[in-house]
C-alpha cells in the first residue's frame, strides 16, 4: 500500500512539532513541514529525519493551496500570541489569527488528495459563558469551527477538532506561569495566578510525544473521528496539585497564591489580562468539552501509558524548572 502523506503546520513549534515526531515514525505515513522559514534549525533537523519541508505564508492562501498538494491529512495550528507579543490588541490578534485560519481551511477544502483536515482550536468562553467571560485566544479560534461547518461543509466531514490542553511547560518557559523563589523566604518558591488552588484545568502534558498521538490515532480512526471534538489531555488537575507535582519534582517548597485578576495584569499587561481570561473561564468551565461532540481517549486507542502526564513532563523538563 502506497504511504500517505500528512502535511503539517507550525511543524517547527510545540503542537506541529509534537505531531511531526510521533508521525514521522508511524508506518505509511509521509510527512511535509510547512514553515516561513525552512533554513530554521528546527526544520533543518526535522529534514535530517527524512520530513519534506516546504515554504509556505498564513497571509498567503495561493501558497498554502500550493503546500498542501497531494497531502491525505493536514494538521493545521495558528499562534495567536505571536500577534499579541508585537503590539496588537487582544482582538486585533484574535482577528488576525482569524484570518489566517480561514486561509488554511480555504486551502484544505480545495484539496482533491484530503481525508482528514485536523484542526487546533479552543472553547468559545465567551458564547459558552453568555459574554461575562471573553477569552480572545479561545474565542477567535472557535469561531473559525463555526465558519468551516457553515461556509465550507465538506471540509468540515472531513474535520477533527482539537483541543489543547495546559501545557506543563509553562511551568518552565512561561514568565507569567513559572514558580520563583520568594526573597527572604528560606528557599520558598511561589506559583502567583488569577485563579484558586482548587480550580481543575486540563493538562496536555507532553507536547512532544501527546499531540501527536493524538494525531495518529485521529488518523487510524477516521470513522470515530471527524465531525467530533478531542482534547490533547491525558489528566485533569488542579493548580493546588499541579504546584505539589512540582514541589515533587524539583524537591523545593512550592506554594501556590492566588492574586486577583487586576494586580496580575497590571503586573504582566496585555499578555496576563489574556491569560488571566483565561483562568477565569476555566474556574467556571473546567469541562472544556461539554456539549459537544466528543470522542475521549479510549474510543481513540490511546493508551494512558503511552501519553506522559504532568509529572513526567515536569521531569523531562527539571534542569529548566
Amino acid at each position: 500500500m502506497a504511504e500517505k502523506l500528512i502535511a503539517i503546520t507550525g511543524g517547527t513549534g510545540a503542537q506541529g512539532g509534537g505531531v511531526a515526531n510521533i508521525m514521522l515514525k508511524t508506518p505509511g505515513w509521509k510527512v511535509r513541514i510547512i514553515t516561513r522559514n525552512v533554513e530554521n534549525e528546527k526544520a533543518k533537523a526535522l529534514k535530517e529525519r527524512g520530513a519534506e519541508v516546504v515554504s509556505a505564508n498564513f497571509d498567503d492562501e495561493a501558497s498554502l493551496s500550493k503546500a498542501f498538494e497531494g497531502a491525505h491529512a493536514i494538521f493545521a495550528v495558528t499562534n495567536f500570541w505571536e500577534h499579541l507579543f508585537t503590539g496588537k490588541s487582544r482582538d486585533e490578534s484574535g482577528v488576525l489569527e482569524a484570518k489566517q485560519a480561514l486561509n488554511l481551511a480555504r486551502a484544505a477544502s480545495k484539496s482533491s488528495t484530503l481525508e482528514h483536515y485536523i484542526w487546533s482550536t479552543l472553547p468559545n468562553a465567551k458564547k459558552i459563558t453568555g459574554g461575562k467571560v471573553p477569552c480572545p485566544h479561545f474565542d477567535y479560534k472557535a469561531e473559525v469551527d463555526d465558519k468551516i461547518r457553515s461556509e465550507l461543509p465538506e471540509l468540515a466531514k472531513k474535520t477533527t477538532f482539537l483541543f489543547f490542553g495546559y501545557y506543563p511547560s509553562n511551568m518552565a518557559f512561561f514568565p507569567m506561569c513559572k514558580p520563583f523563589e520568594l526573597p527572604g523566604s528560606y528557599g520558598k518558591y511561589v506559583q502567583i495566578l488569577p485563579t484558586p488552588a482548587s480550580a481543575h484545568i486540563p493538562v496536555a502534558g507532553d507536547l512532544s510525544i501527546n499531540s501527536g498521538v493524538w494525531v495518529r490515532q485521529i488518523l487510524a480512526k477516521p470513522s470515530v473521528s471527524k465531525g467530533k471534538y478531542a482534547q490533547v489531555g491525558p489528566e485533569t488537575l488542579t493548580f493546588g496539585e499541579m504546584m505539589k507535582i512540582w514541589s515533587e519534582v524539583t524537591g523545593r517548597q512550592g506554594e501556590f497564591l492566588q492574586s486577583s485578576v487586576e494586580d496580575f495584569s497590571r503586573i504582566w499587561g496585555i499578555g496576563g489580562e489574556e491569560m488571566a481570561s483565561q483562568l477565569v473561564f476555566g474556574e467556571a468551565v473546567p469541562d472544556w468539552t461539554q456539549d459537544l461532540p466528543f470522542v475521549g481517549m479510549e474510543e481513540l486507542g490511546i493508551a494512558k501509558e503511552e501519553v506522559p502526564g504532568l509529572k513526567a513532563t515536569l521531569e523531562e523538563l527539571k534542569a529548566l524548572l
